[in-house]
């Protein structure tokens, strides 16, 4: 999923721009026609039922000054500016039932898909995407805040060799945040460099 993300934004920004700014719904379709099909030549080469593939979705894209960020599901999407302070972009969804949420092969998914675009402020240096295991570590339920150590997370992105950056993340993915969930325990991290 990550993957036909990426491929899909890429490829596809200012026409997923232009669909965001119509607000009718049609980029939450177009997003999701393009991922279901995706999903079906995995589960075709995988010989496992669609269903099999189910995940939730968290995307930040960025070009020429503006950015679309996507959302379905549980997970958090963290905004941090250039001081170093942390907000929280998009909020966990999660389903009717407790540890339940909406997932990318569901069929209220392009219903429930949230869709954040615009110019991007100039005090913005990074986001964080984070699964619902590490938001275990990374984000406070009761306030709806992102924790500060986001912001050193994204400067550490911004300023340190890949591989110190990728040794720093996986320490304390299969350190301290898989200690406080038994969730998966994913992050991406985007540093905007302008």
């Amino acid at each position: 999923m990550v993957q036909a993300s990426l491929v899909m934004l890429e490829a596809n920004f200012d026409r997923i721009y232009g669909l965001c700014e119509l607000g009718n719904g049609t980029a939450q379709q177009y997003i999701h026609q393009r991922l279901m099909a995706a999903i079906r030549v995995e589960a075709t080469k995988l010989a496992c039922e669609v269903s099999d593939l189910a995940s939730t979705l968290l995307f930040v894209a960025h070009k020429r000054g503006r950015f679309i960020a996507g959302h379905l599901g549980d997970g958090v999407i963290a905004q941090v500016d250039q001081e170093g302070n942390t907000q929280t972009l998009s909020h966990p969804e999660n389903g009717e039932y407790a540890n339940t949420t909406v997932f990318v092969t569901d069929n209220l998914a392009v219903d429930r898909l949230r869709l954040l675009h615009g110019e991007l402020d100039t005090r913005t240096s990074g986001y964080a995407l984070m699964s619902d295991g590490s938001a275990e570590s990374l984000y406070d339920k009761q306030s709806g805040k992102p924790a500060a150590a986001i912001s050193k997370l994204i400067e550490w992105n911004a300023t340190v060799s890949r591989k110190k950056i990728k040794s720093i993340l996986i320490g304390n993915l299969e350190g301290s945040f898989a200690k406080k969930s038994s969730d998966d325990c994913s992050l991406a991290l985007l540093s905007i460099l302008e």
